[in-house]
């Protein structure tokens, strides 16, 4: 089933733990503040929602660009349960991204093994505003870029 895929595919992480360029987190997040809603106009003429939501758990907190019907869970306050997400960087810092092949729900969602509610949101500890660039790597590998934070 999508849920047995869902709960395969994805590592159990904590905020602290996102680094750039990396797939298949699943983390338990608190939402902490919400963004105003975006609309982009896509290539196609359609129109796709955005919000920024700072979400976060014991260790940290991050930004989650949320999308069109995932913005419906987004409750200052609630906490979610997020599957098979990217940490990508966006304008030069770290932004959570669930994709067609993710899940946002609610928390509790019924999967045994989901971790535990956050007890606490740790907003000191912002990864989303660490800045990163991206520099040429100095070795024959066939990586172009690398993302490093400065």
């Amino acid at each position: 089933t999508t849920e047995q895929y869902l709960t395969n595919t994805c590592v159990d992480v904590k905020v602290k733990d996102l680094t750039p360029a990396t797939k298949g987190h699943c983390l338990v997040v608190q939402v902490y503040a919400l963004g105003p809603v975006t609309e982009k106009p896509r290539y196609d003429g359609s129109v796709v929602r955005i919000v920024e939501a700072t979400v976060g758990d014991e260790t940290g907190t991050v930004v989650l660009s949320a999308r069109n019907g995932q913005i419906q869970l987004l409750d200052v306050g609630r906490v979610l349960v997020i599957r098979n997400a990217n940490a990508d960087v966006y304008n030069g810092f770290l932004r959570l991204n669930v994709t067609q092949w993710g899940k946002i729900a609610p928390h509790p969602d019924g999967i045994a093994s989901t971790p535990n509610a956050p007890s606490s949101i740790n907003t000191v500890n912002n990864i989303s505003s660490v800045e990163y660039e991206l520099v040429p790597l100095d070795d024959d590998h066939g990586d172009d870029h690398n993302a490093t934070h400065t």
